[in-house]
């Protein structure tokens, strides 16, 4: 309540300083309030935030916002938004703001201009209707302005609106034609008079190449940095005289019939792109336009024309500069530089966007002498980030983003020796105003005491919030102002209630949020948390039922045949959740659960981990032993535990935790979610578990505010606060991260698409995806400036400074081979080679067999590579037996060993003939034979018998490498194996 009454108070204050407290006008502002106000110092900016309960009549509010800006005038430049409550349009409104609208839409051309002051809009329901003399104009109006008309009526504070025209009085188009061919004699006029003057220029110039200049390159005039620049994205219209300046992603050179050259590139800023064209107005220019190139950084001057060539808009440039790339920096002193404890790369699974040896880069030329790569449960980045730390002398700190889950989530809360089937019940169920049990408050309590299978008394009321419900709230649960603005306070509320329980087992689905905001009201009304067993049906509906792909109340009580009148109200929920209770203590009674503290005896039992709710930790490698944890962790996430994502148990963390560094990481962990639901002390629980806290810039929290989990800056400015202060207090430091998904702001379009590609399926498609590039260290010091000075730097240089040194330099490849141990391995291979040899070519081997046996074994054996020739045997000849063919694919053909031990059935050997019965064997060693099934049919001129015809003349350094020292990749395809089967046998 004092918060939107400060919000008023303010307002009030600024108007009796615009001298606007009048009775003409201060009806006007009744209520009117300054939600907030955005101050950018740099650019001595301020953005006001109003909120009107109407629209204020047109001269009031020209009046208004004159005063507004020029009372300001000596401090900053003033800009603002209008919302209002009610939104009532007339008539008289539309007509009186038209001329303003109109203003506002900057760039139209002065024919269309004159099109619409000409018109009288109307307004009907919520459509605005422009009347037009045909329906040529009525086009060129709704394809061209609507969208701008309509905006500039939000602007002022109007609803959201659409448009659409009216023909009043159907005309010929002649008009309009005739201003189309007026247009476009104008436009053929101004190229002639360009083309005269470029022209004149060439023949008062010499004849001769001009010099190339070595400094930044001009071509016309020089462009001042102060001055004008457009946003791309404003420019909708053709313009005279506009500026505008970006990165040259294509551009080129035609020489024209005319014997004049045309430079034509493309130029972007960001917010949107352009074609920019110029034509030479002499050799000079012509020359100079060979040295505009793809890369460049440009600024130019030039007027927007509609080209009929390209149906599009382009800038006919006049003059063209060469600038600066325009890059941050870190300006930050040498030995103040910050560490990014919290990136993703491209292999957080299309979520990152900024390849790892870019933003490494990026960190070596910031000065900064660490990063941490922490992808989403994955280390496929390491490789690529050794090599780029290497490369930029910069420290990896390698860790993972992990989906901590619980052991197990408790049925029952407050376990008691309780026998259920005697016991009195409450269940019961709140609405609040959000998620928040510390910054939203309830707005209704219901309940329903059961007895004996029985309900046996009802408890509901509304609790008045003292503040307009929002639209959110209002859709979720129908509940509206007026049905609390005259309910008793939510301590008058929970008083009755407290005393209306007793000592009953309290009953709620997913009673963590019920009870959560219960003992926060207790806490707040001076009242001792509730002690009371509760049972959670949420969780004993999982228990239960895991076959269910959800456990939502209304799923349930569908399942049970159980009448929801009216989800997300109170009563109705509380009365179907109480029926559905009996239904699950009679299953559960079934299964042996006879009293309350039994309900958590299966806890963290079977498929438990599915049943939790994952939150994320970042997880570093201190040294090599918490690498090799930090493997086993990721290999136990996707092989033992993965549902929907890899998920790691409590725990199994706590078992493999040494070596390790566990952070807090983003929303999605759960310090931060329980700072921002449940009061700070119940907080000190949680905290402990890890070795640091994380904290982010707003703007990377900025969604849970459109979400409305967040109530507004302030309240996540206190969140933020709170975690520093939780870690100052249990001697924990606190870093500040950024969890960065790509490089520079405008890269965050990159991500917008990759994300938007998977739908509704990603939870990130549900609101705006926050602002998470990777920062400078002045940057994140900004955005903790209002922790104090001090503080900031503690956070954002400080501390992440310290987490970093507690690290080693780490290794994650080793440069070594550590293959399998089979004892035995190089003589089984050895014998097994030589055994199959003399089985094909005869106990005296021919001497180019033998040759290339020993040069294979004695580089297989060498190398440490013979475990892994054994092992490939192994797979192959089990499925062989078990009746499944095996196909070995690929460079290993080329290895006479992998023949030998039947890995292959290709033979590298040259073409060559053997007889099968007496040895006899014939080789083409001169290359007239390309594969030995070439060769024709043939008799053993020793038996008589017919030759096997075979080899194919493929050298054993295909595979291995000249060195031999290439690791083997073994390709083997059992297509119709049980493949289960097959790794069962040999794990």
């Amino acid at each position: 309540m004092s918060d939107i009454q400060g919000k008023v108070d303010r307002f009030q204050i600024l108007l009796q300083q615009l001298q606007l407290t009048d009775d003409p006008y201060i009806s006007h502002f009744r209520n009117a309030s300054i939600e907030k106000i955005v101050v950018e110092k740099r650019s001595k900016k301020w953005h006001f935030h109003f909120l009107f309960d109407d629209i204020i009549p047109f001269q009031v509010y020209q009046l208004f916002t004159t005063k507004l800006r020029s009372s300001f005038s000596h401090i900053a430049t003033i800009t603002y938004d209008i919302r209002v409550r009610n939104g009532i349009v007339t008539d008289v409104l539309i007509r009186d703001y038209w001329s303003a609208c109109i203003e506002e839409m900057q760039g139209i051309s002065p024919p269309l201009l004159k099109l619409l002051n000409e018109q009288v809009p109307q307004f009907n329901g919520n459509k605005l209707t422009i009347q037009v003399r045909n329906e040529m104009e009525g086009l060129a109006i709704k394809r061209k302005y609507a969208n701008l008309i309509t905006d500039a009526y939000q602007y002022f504070g109007f609803p959201a609106m659409s448009l659409d025209t009216e023909i009043v009085e159907e005309k010929s188009n002649s008009e309009y034609e005739q201003f189309l061919l007026a247009k476009q004699k104008e436009d053929e006029e101004r190229g002639k008079q360009a083309l005269l003057d470029i022209q004149k220029m060439e023949a008062e110039k010499e004849a001769g190449d001009s010099p190339i200049p070595s400094g930044p390159l001009t071509i016309g005039l020089t462009i001042k940095d102060d001055s004008d620049y457009r946003r791309l994205e404003e420019i909708v219209d053709e313009e005279r005289r506009v500026t505008v300046q970006g990165y040259v992603f294509f551009a080129e050179t035609k020489e024209l019939r005319s014997g004049r050259t045309l430079l034509t590139f493309k130029i972007t800023d960001y917010t949107s792109s352009i074609l920019v064209k110029m034509f030479s107005r002499d050799k000079e220019d012509a020359a100079l336009f060979q040295l505009v190139k793809k890369g460049m950084w440009l600024r130019a001057r030039g007027s927007i024309q509609n080209d009929t060539f390209v149906r599009d808009l382009v800038m006919i440039g006049n003059d063209l500069n060469e600038i600066k790339p325009v890059e941050r920096k870190d300006t930050a002193k040498e030995d103040e530089k910050r560490v990014e404890l919290h990136l993703h790369t491209p292999m957080s699974q299309m979520d990152a966007v900024s390849s790892v040896a870019t933003l490494v880069t990026q960190a070596k030329k910031w000065g900064h002498k660490a990063i941490a790569i922490t992808d989403h449960a994955v280390a496929q980045s390491f490789p690529e980030a050794f090599g780029a730390g290497k490369k930029n002398d910069v420290k990896i700190l390698y860790g993972v983003e992990m989906n901590l889950v619980d052991d197990g989530v408790p049925i029952a809360y407050n376990p008691k020796d309780i026998v259920l089937e005697d016991a009195t019940y409450v269940v019961f169920d709140v609405e609040t105003t959000g998620l928040s049990a510390v910054y939203n408050t309830i707005i209704e309590l219901a309940a329903v005491k059961i007895h004996n299978g029985e309900i046996i008394d009802r408890f509901e009321s509304f609790a008045n919030p003292h503040h307009r419900l929002s639209a959110t709230t209002i859709n979720l649960t129908g509940i509206t102002d007026d049905m609390v603005e005259s309910a008793p306070e939510i301590d008058i509320v929970l008083r009755k209630f407290a005393d209306w329980t007793g000592d009953s087992i309290l009953v709620a689905h997913n009673a963590s949020f019920d009870v959560g905001f219960l003992n926060v009201g207790y806490q707040k009304a001076g009242l001792p948390k509730s002690t009371n067993a509760v049972i959670d049906t949420l969780e004993l509906g999982r228990f239960l039922y895991p076959e269910m792909k959800n456990h939502r109340l209304n799923t349930l009580a569908k399942k049970f045949d159980i009448e929801l009148t009216q989800h997300h109200r109170a009563i109705y929920d509380a009365e179907a959740t109480g029926y559905l209770a009996l239904k699950m203590l009679k299953d559960a009674s079934e299964k042996g659960i006879i009293n309350h503290n039994q309900l958590n005896d299966n806890m963290g039992q079977g498929n438990a981990y599915q049943r939790a709710r994952p939150y994320h930790c970042t997880v570093l490698a201190q040294n090599d032993v918490g690498l090799k944890n930090l493997f086993k962790l990721v290999s136990i996430s996707h092989i033992n535990y993965f549902y929907r994502v890899p998920r790691i148990p409590r725990s199994v963390l706590q078992k493999y935790r040494e070596g390790l560094l566990v952070g807090s990481a983003c929303d999605k962990g759960e310090v931060f979610e329980a700072m921002m639901q449940k009061a700070p002390e119940e907080v000190e629980d949680i905290a402990p578990f890890y070795d640091y806290l994380e904290v982010m810039p707003k703007e990377v929290y900025a969604h849970l505010m459109e979400m409305e989990l967040v109530q507004d800056e302030k309240a996540l400015e206190e969140i933020i606060a709170n975690i520093v202060k939780l870690g100052d207090k249990l001697d924990i430091p606190v870093v500040a991260t950024g969890n960065v998904h790509y490089q520079n702001p405008n890269d965050k379009i990159y991500r917008e698409i990759l994300v938007g590609s998977q739908g509704g399926a990603n939870p990130l498609n549900r609101h705006k995806l926050p602002d998470v590039h990777f920062r400078t260290t002045n940057e994140m010091l900004d955005c903790f400036n209002f922790l104090g000075k001090e503080k900031a730097k503690e956070l954002v240089v400080t501390n992440t400074n310290k987490i970093a040194d507690m690290i080693d330099v780490i290794k994650p490849i080793k440069d070594d081979l550590y293959t399998p141990k089979i004892e035995g391995s190089e003589e089984e291979m050895r014998e097994m080679s030589y055994s199959m040899a003399r089985r094909i070519y005869g106990d005296e081997l021919p001497e180019i067999v033998e040759a290339r046996l020993e040069k294979e074994l004695k580089s297989i054996i060498g190398h440490g590579f013979a475990v892994i020739y054994l092992i490939s045997h192994k797979l192959v000849k089990k499925s062989l037996d078990d009746g499944y063919l095996v196909g070995s694919r690929g460079s290993v053909g080329s290895s006479f060993v992998a023949t030998m031990t039947e890995i292959t059935e290709v033979n590298p050997l040259p073409p060559h003939y053997i007889c099968a019965e007496c040895k006899y064997s014939e080789f083409f060693n001169d290359g007239s034979v390309g594969s030995g099934f070439d060769l024709p049919d043939k008799d053993c001129p020793n038996c008589g018998a017919r030759l096997k015809k075979d080899g194919h003349d493929i050298p054993f350094e295909t595979f291995l490498g000249f060195k031999g020292d290439k690791v083997p990749d073994i390709d083997l395809s059992a297509p119709r194996y049980q493949l289960k089967r097959l790794v069962t046998s040999f794990c």
